[in-house]
């Protein structure tokens, strides 16, 4: 009788164990994290001559929101160099385009921006944000 018991305790426990186990449920995999916002940049320049040596005056605009510049990363085609503006705090409007206290020497090739900042408008108002634009300059 004791191996018969023993099989029906064993029985049992496995027919208990089998319906626990198929009754739980398996957490669902965490949601991919959402992408933070990026807003539209786009950059344009004009070649100006001074004293006889050919510059750049570049503009970066962002055509999608107000924002507020924490620093901008201008980098030479090739690598050649860089120059890091940081902004003062002030509101840059949609659509208006933002210039550079100082020329750039005319290097053609493809310019890079390096953009840091805070969106100040619509449905993103605060968030911040990086975003890298380009420029081909052309040569002479």
């Amino acid at each position: 009788m004791n191996i018969k018991n023993l099989l029906k305790v064993l029985v049992i426990m496995f027919l208990g164990m089998t319906v626990v186990l198929s009754s739980c449920q398996k957490d669902d995999p965490a949601p991919a994290p959402t992408p933070a916002y990026v807003p539209s940049f786009s950059a344009t320049y004009f070649s100006v001559n001074a004293g006889g040596v050919d510059v750049l005056d570049f503009y970066i605009t962002c055509v999608s929101d107000d924002w507020e510049m924490i620093k901008v990363d201008v980098i030479y085609p090739g690598g050649a160099g860089n120059e890091l503006f940081t902004g003062s705090g002030a509101l840059q409007l949609r659509g208006e385009p933002f210039t550079f206290p100082n020329y750039f020497l005319k290097l053609g090739g493809t310019w890079s921006f390096n953009i840091t900042g805070n969106i100040k408008s619509g449905t993103h108002v605060g968030e911040s944000f990086t975003v890298s634009t380009t420029l081909a300059v052309s040569g002479k």
